[in-house]
């Protein structure tokens, strides 16, 4: 095995991020922007849904703060790379209780684990992100995040299409999937925005072929994993069955073009089994509790 790259471990070994804390209310045109966005409805009782509260409480940083991919410069969450290509790799949500339109919210956000591993195309900078959202002094949810950092020289080349063969959902015609998402550029555009994400692999053609290799625009990690929380909201009836735990992976990339099918398989408990599928290829799976 080779030996990391010295940056990697200068972060691993000496890096101690601060964390952060945003405050706000939760006022119902974010949510009502992304039901839009999804084709959906809000909850009839005024709670979101898990991971719906991506359209609140961020970091409001000028233009000048970004790096060139659009993400902060450095920050509070930022491994103090010089040069880095960023993705979101999976993470796992638990709902104590739903946050509701209307409250005043706090996310507090730090860094829980660095860790390095050797991967097919060169080491990876792993995080584990955790994110804390109370109203008062009660913790709602609870959510790790996993990042992978890679250097700009291990992912130059175009990146071959593909990914995990789909086992649930693969070939699903639109009228038998429970949910579709349609990602063209508007609707990235208008999720970055939402988020307050400049990550330039959601808008910027070029960069995104000619700088971090991709094929083509990436669709937003959070939004792919919103659409199988979408799937399971639709087979359970929510007021009865609210979705408390949601673990997700994120396993090859997905580009506008083609729709994202969502299907669902019961497990053995209360737990759905959500596969979201473009072009037969699995591109998100999550287990919803």
């Amino acid at each position: 095995m080779s030996q990391p790259p010295a940056e990697f471990d200068e972060v691993r070994r000496s890096w101690s991020p601060t964390g952060e804390q945003v405050t706000g209310r939760l006022d119902p045109w974010p949510a009502q922007a992304l039901a839009a966005l999804l084709g959906t409805t809000l909850p009839g009782d005024g709670t979101l849904p898990p991971l719906w509260s991506e359209a609140y409480l961020r970091s409001a940083r000028p233009v000048s703060a970004l790096g060139e991919d659009g993400h902060p410069a450095d920050g509070a969450l930022v491994p103090p790379l010089p040069h880095r290509r960023r993705m979101f790799g999976g993470g796992r949500i638990v709902v104590t209780a739903p946050l509701r339109l209307g409250e005043t919210a706090t996310r507090t956000s730090s860094v829980r684990d660095v860790r390095l591993r050797q991967g097919r195309s060169g080491w990876l900078l792993l995080l584990t992100e955790l994110h804390e959202l109370r109203v008062g002094d009660d913790v709602r949810v609870r959510e790790e995040r996993d990042i992978v950092y890679r250097r700009p020289e291990d992912v130059a080349r175009p990146a071959a299409s593909g990914g995990t063969p789909a086992s649930c959902g693969a070939g699903v015609p639109d009228d038998d999937a429970d949910f579709v998402l349609h990602p063209d550029e508007r609707q990235l555009f208008c999720f970055s925005a939402l988020t307050y994400n400049a990550h330039r692999i959601h808008y910027d053609r070029d960069y995104t072929r000619q700088v971090e290799g991709h094929r083509d625009l990436l669709v937003h990690g959070p939004l792919l994993v919103i659409g199988a929380i979408e799937a399971a909201r639709r087979i359970r009836p929510e007021a009865s069955a609210p979705i408390t735990s949601v673990d997700y992976r994120l396993v090859a990339p997905s580009h506008p073009g083609s729709p994202v099918v969502f299907s669902t398989a019961p497990g053995n408990d209360r737990t759905a089994r959500v596969v979201g599928t473009q072009d037969g290829v699995a591109t998100v799976e999550a287990r919803v509790g």
